[in-house]
């Protein structure tokens, strides 16, 4: 029951979070131009952190060459040849698996 509880409190405190976002700077108000150009760089930011950090660590340690990074090739040329987010994601995810299926 305690774990229940941790996470219905951070989930209310997230959402109270984000509500706050909404309320303080939603409505008829412009933002500078530099703050809108550094929230725009927010989302790119944070996937390729998430991406570094999941193709070099695996857990503390330094991951080795293997399926990570062969199917981060292959995402990284769907990307440069499509350029949309969900073609690139199911190209990575493929080739993930059959990398992960053929053993590597």
């Amino acid at each position: 029951m305690t774990a229940f509880l941790v996470f219905t409190f951070a989930a209310i405190g997230t959402y109270l979070i984000r509500l706050s976002g909404i309320s303080l700077l939603g409505g008829d108000r412009d933002l500078p131009p530099a703050v809108t150009r550094a929230l725009n760089l927010v989302g790119p930011a944070a996937m390729a952190a998430i991406v570094a950090n999941s193709l070099l660590l695996d857990g503390t340690e330094w991951r080795a060459l293997g399926a990570w990074h062969l199917a981060a090739v292959v995402a990284t040329g769907v990307a440069l040849w499509k350029r949309t987010m969900g073609v690139t994601i199911a190209a990575g995810a493929v080739a993930f698996a059959a990398l992960l299926l053929a053993g590597l």
